[in-house]
């Protein structure tokens, strides 16, 4: 099942054009709204993430410049729908031998008047840079789940379970920016990814062209296979402006291509300072 998320920040629109200086950069927020898709209520969210390297924003692309810098980071974010809460933090870190280490935990909780859940997620990857342009690597994720079932007639009977899964991954990612880039030139960022957990097999592919340093098209694709559920393939088409160093904003929309129906919606906002 695809979530669909949604941002949208407000001062994205109030900030004036300026492309040619270079702006140190140091924190990022994203704040926002959905409808979400299959859910009655709606969706809320927010993140923060701190980089702990100063990012110097010249002429590169804009929305990945962080990563073209190597700038370790560390993120905060929070969204709720209905009667479920989640929260996650992850951390960025990159060596000077071109070795990086991503670490991440989540907790999900659903409080009901018959039904609670609790999820916790605890993953790691470790990739290196096998070249200027091309990123490799592996993650490990471990799930935690805790469910309690009360009876509906108002009685005490409480039954409890619990459950605990492992998930793989591979993963490669495509720049041709290169390292840290002095100018700009147009070009690609690619994310390819493969993940199997239980009898789940997920296949990613993000690309995404910039015409300009401030501006982006691109495409995604997800393909599900679940051994009981079936497959499910959504293919979104996207763009990403930057008004500034400071601010932007990233839509797209997407098509599960099985039913025909709508299979995702992008609306977010970034501002940075």
């Amino acid at each position: 099942m695809f979530v669909t998320r949604a941002a949208l920040c407000a001062l994205a629109l109030a900030t004036p054009t300026v492309f040619a200086e270079t702006t140190p950069i140091n924190h990022e927020v994203s704040i926002g709204f959905s409808d979400v898709r299959d859910a009655d209520d709606n969706f809320i969210g927010a993140s923060y993430r701190h980089y702990f390297d100063t990012v110097n924003i010249g002429e590169q692309a804009y929305a990945i410049s962080p990563y073209l810098q190597r700038s370790n980071n560390i993120t905060v974010d929070y969204f709720g729908i209905d009667n479920v809460d989640q929260f996650n933090v992850t951390g960025e870190w990159f060596s000077q031998d071109d070795l990086v280490v991503r670490g991440r935990y989540g907790r999900t909780t659903d409080d009901n008047r018959f039904y609670d859940a609790t999820q916790q997620r605890f993953g790691v990857d470790v990739s290196k840079f096998v070249s200027e342009n091309w990123e490799m690597g592996a993650g490990i994720d471990f799930y935690d789940l805790d469910e309690t079932f009360r009876t509906f007639d108002g009685g005490s009977d409480v039954q409890r379970f619990g459950d605990s899964e492992f998930s793989a991954s591979v993963f490669a990612r495509y720049t041709s920016f290169g390292f840290n880039p002095s100018s700009f030139k147009p070009g690609w960022d690619i994310k390819l990814k493969g993940t199997h957990f239980d009898d789940e097999l997920t296949l990613e592919v993000d690309a995404d062209y910039y015409f300009k340093a401030n501006w982006s098209v691109g495409v995604m694709a997800i393909h599900e296979n679940n051994d009981r559920f079936g497959s499910e393939n959504v293919i979104e088409l996207g763009t990403n402006y930057w008004f500034n160093a400071h601010s932007s904003i990233r839509f797209g929309a997407g098509v599960d291509t099985d039913e025909g129906t709508l299979g995702s919606l992008t609306l977010l906002g970034t501002f940075r300072f």
